[in-house]
């Protein structure tokens, strides 16, 4: 299970485009990007705009702060304005559903080792701002996490939630699955869906689906229905 968590945790950096390292530290050829997001379902009209998307860029270590496991990424959603050509989001719960492979040059859907990774995320009904979730285990209790594997003597630092700015470190949202990668910095391929999170007990960030085989998921994220995808929409919808 270990080597597991550790191939999830890979596919995540990588599905942000940040290269996961040992130690936290930032590698060379680790980049900045962006990726769209457009909503499900698409209303396939002309003009009609993305509905937020995903960037991501390095993220170095700093004495004193919890660690960042290599990468920061963001979440912009739009906001629901009632209009076809300005496609957004309301208040609510959400989840980022990452969906990576196995290897390096593994399939992303149906192979051995392919997994899917979410992150929950909340659209707040006053403000109208996003908070991402970090996984409980490596939260401060502060932040809502249960700190059972950050803050106490030999471990890591404790994150806490950037309340109102949807981001996050890879170590907020894998906490230390990246300490041991014999190679980091591999590429893997990966894809992220938006789903509602449909119950917020039973779907917290760092919730899992592997195949291994068999396939199996812990936690209900994957039951949530699909919102929004990443990418670019097909011609003439004029995403």
């Amino acid at each position: 299970m270990r080597r597991t968590r550790v191939m999830i945790a890979v596919g995540i950096a990588a599905s942000l485009a940040v290269a996961g390292a040992a130690s936290a530290a930032v590698l060379k050829g680790a980049g900045k990007t962006s990726t769209t997001i457009i909503k499900i379902p698409a209303n396939n009209l002309n003009d009609a705009k993305a509905a937020g998307s995903i960037s991501s860029k390095p993220a170095p270590a700093k004495v004193g702060l919890a660690p960042t496991g290599g990468g920061s990424f963001a979440v912009k959603l739009a906001k629901d304005v009632g209009d076809p050509l300005k496609p957004g989001y309301g208040p609510g719960e959400y989840v980022i559903d990452v969906e990576s492979s196995g290897t390096p040059t593994g399939s992303i859907v149906g192979a051995a080792g392919a997994a899917e990774f979410f992150i929950a995320l909340t659209i707040d009904a006053l403000t109208g701002k996003c908070t991402i979730h970090g996984n409980p285990h490596f939260t401060s209790v502060a932040s809502g996490g249960d700190a059972t594997m950050c803050g106490g003597m030999g471990q890591p630092l404790c994150a806490t939630d950037a309340v109102g700015k949807c981001s996050a470190t890879i170590y907020q949202v894998a906490g230390e699955g990246l300490m041991g990668i014999a190679n980091p910095g591999d590429p893997f391929g990966a894809r992220f869906r938006l789903r509602q999170n449909p119950n917020t007990a039973t779907c917290k960030t760092g919730n899992l689906c592997v195949n291994v085989p068999p396939f199996v998921c812990n936690g209900s994220c994957q039951t949530g229905a699909v919102v929004g995808v990443g990418g670019v929409g097909l011609a003439p919808f004029g995403f």
